[in-house]
């Protein structure tokens, strides 16, 4: 049995299956028989990454680290997030300039085994001699997106094209403070909670905004009490621990959602139905939206908007976050991104926030979306180059991942990287505002989304060369939804109308 059996056992692979092109060696070397044991100390290799500045220097002392230990040399660029990050690599494949070592999604990478330029990594793990670095080592919810970008086109069976870096996941931030008085406020003790399923979303909004009809435009003070005015409030010796100042019914939702592509997205699993699917044979991928349990979750998302539940972005006149709504006291729950979560903090504490899973449809239905990219190598170079290459990936993903995580705000790729000193004190010890917030996400994918006793699924959906196009034009959805108040079917057909080249025929 080969060391992928295991990540294997969790693909459904039909047996007439082809696959795309196999690569096709530009480096001059055969990358397939490298001699792993040369020497590459002083050689230089490229890495591309679309980090933005923040993660960037994150990564340049972790690189830092690697050159210090391995004498490697390895010029970072970043491309400006991930869509100039895919650009830059597809736009340099017919000139063999692409870096040695990239990140990429599982979208990406179709593109990439289309331009003949990305190695298959299954020789490298089973040759390179290093039994301390095999793909059972990582999670599977993170390894199987790396199994289903190329195929065998006689055996159906799937090549390993990358290995997972940083990885992240949606989760819902909650204004603790707020949860925490409202339960002592009559009448709400049992109604305001903080919900686990859609249908809580709606009865416990729907609370919350009954209670306030009674506190827009006040302060709250820390006695639990309502106040007109600042000076009523320092009058009764007290400070604020709520500012609903400028808050009125107008300018409040309780519940909002920051991407809208991942809501659509989401709501589709969660509803039992699909979004796209994948013609493994030609790796074609279609629109599976457009069914019955689709339509049932955007009219539920839909009515809920229009009772005055729900908020997106725009709904709050901002163009792609929730957080400062949340933070200026607009909303009390947003699903944000793991990896943003800081964003939520509010600026000097001004409340304590909470964080949890985001809400499921019931509980045969509890999906969450993967995110995150992984650790590629592409066709280039000298044999020394390639082997310092794999050698930078395996640092990335294994050795340096508990460091990069516990200062990015990613998730571990594997148990080695959970379990290292490093990244068990930034769990255990850190005391800033950002990193609680950072170690209560973790531990709710660590507990929640990866514990087999809660039945979630962590889904990426297969990957197509038009992949990207799809989720960028589905990212409208929720918008003519809620503010342009189309139907469930006319959006399904706006969006099959949009897409054509993905419509079965």
């Amino acid at each position: 049995m080969t060391k992928k059996a295991l990540l294997l056992s969790l693909l459904v692979v039909t047996g007439t299956s082809a696959s795309l092109m196999g690569c096709q060696l530009g480096g001059g070397v055969d990358p397939y028989n490298l001699d792993f044991t040369v020497d590459t100390r002083g050689t230089t290799i490229d890495f591309w990454t679309g980090f933005g500045s923040d993660f960037a220097d994150i990564l340049e002392n972790v690189l830092k680290t690697f050159e210090d230990e391995t004498g490697i040399i390895v010029n970072h660029e970043s491309k400006g997030g991930y869509d100039g990050l895919q650009q830059a690599i597809t736009l340099s494949a017919g000139t063999n300039s692409y870096p040695n070592v990239a990140l990429a999604y599982p979208d990406h990478m179709v593109g990439y085994v289309n331009s003949n330029i990305i190695l298959r990594l299954d020789s490298f793990f089973e040759d390179d001699g290093d039994d301390t670095f095999n793909p059972e080592d990582f999670y599977p919810d993170y390894m199987k997106e790396n199994y289903e970008v190329e195929y065998d086109r006689e055996t159906g069976e799937p090549y390993l094209m990358g290995v997972p870096f940083n990885k992240s996941t949606e989760v819902m931030i909650y204004n603790k403070t707020f949860f925490d008085w409202a339960r002592t406020i009559s009448g709400f003790e049992d109604r305001i909670f903080v919900p686990s399923t859609w249908d809580e979303v709606v009865s416990v909004s729907s609370a919350i905004n009954e209670l306030m009809e009674d506190y827009y435009g006040k302060f709250i003070g820390h006695d639990g009490k309502g106040y007109e005015t600042r000076d009523e409030l320092f009058a009764a010796g007290q400070t604020p621990m709520l500012d609903f100042d400028v808050i009125t019914y107008d300018t409040f939702r309780p519940f909002s959602y920051d991407s809208q592509a991942n809501w659509f997205i989401t709501l589709c699993r969660q509803w039992g139905g699909e979004f796209t699917e994948v013609d493994q044979e030609t790796m074609q991928g279609y629109l599976a939206f457009d069914s019955d349990e689709v339509k049932e979750g955007l009219q539920f998302m839909q009515d809920a908007y229009n009772d005055h539940l729900l908020a997106i972005p725009t709904t709050f006149g901002e163009a792609g976050y929730s957080s400062n709504p949340f933070k200026f006291l607009r909303c009390v729950m947003t699903v944000s991104s793991s990896a943003g979560v800081k964003n939520n903090v509010p600026q000097g504490n001004s409340f304590e926030t909470g964080v949890a899973p985001v809400p499921y449809k019931d509980a045969d239905h509890k999906y969450v979306i993967s995110q995150g990219t992984n650790a590629i190598l592409l066709d280039k170079g000298t044999e020394k180059e390639l082997v310092a290459s794999w050698k930078l990936l395996k640092y990335l993903t294994k050795t340096a991942n508990g460091t990069w995580s516990a200062e990015s705000g990613y998730f571990p790729t594997c148990s080695y990287a959970e379990e290292s000193e490093v990244y068990q004190d930034f769990l255990n010890n850190s005391t800033s505002s950002i990193d609680r917030m950072n170690q209560a996400t973790s531990r709710v994918n660590s507990n929640v989304y990866m514990n087999d006793a809660e039945k979630w699924t962590k889904f990426v959906d297969k990957p197509f060369s038009n992949s990207s196009r799809v989720r960028s034009t589905v990212e409208s959805a929720m918008s003519q939804l809620f503010i342009d108040k189309v139907t469930p079917d006319q959006l399904i057909q706006n969006l099959y109308t949009l897409l054509p080249d993905n419509v079965r025929s």
